[in-house]
């Protein structure tokens, strides 16, 4: 597949992101369907999702998609975040921003534990 080829395909697809033809939360095509679809390799497709993702347009999730990314909120704010389970609370992203928040959060997670 020629370069040039490749990069109409990540620009057409950065474009429709951009002007929300493809709406946030819209799960692209597998790799194996986009290149399908575009007469390319594999490989060529996941390097497509790869440079959209390097722009922050989309977000890969193993085992379960590529998905278009919210771009009005910034990459690592919560966007990018699916609920683990019904009953659980997701920490991962839980940055303290604020003096003092960091032990104030180190104490509730502490008394929390006690609960059980």
């Amino acid at each position: 597949m020629a370069a040039s080829r490749y990069k109409k395909l990540v620009d057409a697809l950065a474009f429709d992101i951009r002007t929300g033809r493809l709406a946030p939360g819209v799960r692209l095509p597998t790799h194996r369907a986009l290149a399908a679809r575009e007469g390319m390799a594999v490989v060529t497709a996941t390097r497509v999702y790869a440079e959209l993702e390097a722009m922050g347009l989309v977000s890969r999730e193993q085992g379960r998609g590529t998905f278009v990314r919210d771009i009005a909120v910034p990459a690592g704010h919560g966007i990018d975040q699916q609920a683990v389970a019904t009953d659980a609370v997701d920490l991962n992203f839980n940055y303290p921003s604020l003096p003092g928040q960091a032990d104030l959060l180190r104490q509730a997670l502490a008394r929390g534990s006690h609960l059980r």
